[in-house]
């Protein structure tokens, strides 16, 4: 197991490699190897675990009742998945579907929330880091539904661009979605948003070729 790789999750901050396998070892873990375009967990599902991207990737979405595909997120490793589904025993509202041969580590918090955990710092400091990670979560959700109901075609595009730019770290990247998996990620129509990246691109704003984008004013995030 790739401890460094695994630190990288925030679930595991501040912890060295030994202080991590000790609290994996203590959470019941289990891996799961998904072949291209097999299940990790199902929606609607109830799950009692976390699981961490330990390589590949993950697609989770969800298909509402009018049958539309609404791409959540994409995680790749050490990204993770259930948190607040298993500290609150919720059902899944989404399906995990691997777009590439994938391995996942899943863990059972169950013991973070005995009587015996309180004194125990080790489990006390994953708890805590936890509680980040269910906070972190909470903000990504209201942000999404801050873009699906506010913001224009353009803004959802502009915003998301530049967050993929700031995670390469450069105008220059690629995207990991195609056209329609874009489209189901902002919750646009396939050619409203083709129409607003032509339009960007004749305006000078950006550059595209399939997936590769170069922006070329760099505008700040919308707030």
């Amino acid at each position: 197991m790739d401890m460094a790789l695994i630190r990288k999750n925030i679930l595991f901050r501040g912890f060295s490699d030994e202080e991590a396998k000790e609290v994996i070892s203590r959470l019941s873990p289990r891996h799961q190897s998904l072949k291209k375009h097999n299940t990790a967990v199902y929606d609607g599902e109830k799950i009692s675990e976390i699981g961490i991207v330990l390589s590949g990737c993950l697609r989770l979405s969800h298909i509402d009742e009018n049958g539309n595909c609404n791409l959540m997120e994409v995680l790749y490793p050490p990204e993770s998945f259930g948190t607040m589904n298993a500290a609150g025993n919720y059902r899944l509202s989404v399906s995990a579907i691997a777009s590439e041969d994938t391995e996942v580590l899943y863990l059972n918090p169950s013991l973070l929330f005995e009587p015996p955990a309180i004194r125990d710092p080790l489990l006390m400091r994953f708890l805590q880091n936890v509680s980040l990670r269910l906070a972190e979560k909470a903000e990504a959700l209201t942000q999404k539904l801050n873009d699906t109901v506010r913001r224009s075609t353009r803004e959802r595009i502009s915003d998301y661009l530049s967050d993929e730019s700031e995670k390469a770290g450069s105008l220059t990247f690629t995207i990991p979605l195609n056209r329609q998996e874009l489209a189901d990620f902002l919750f646009v129509e396939r050619s409203a948003m083709s129409n607003e990246l032509s339009k960007m691109r004749d305006e000078g704003l950006i550059k595209f070729d399939k997936s590769h984008f170069e922006l070329l004013i760099k505008t700040p995030k919308e707030p």
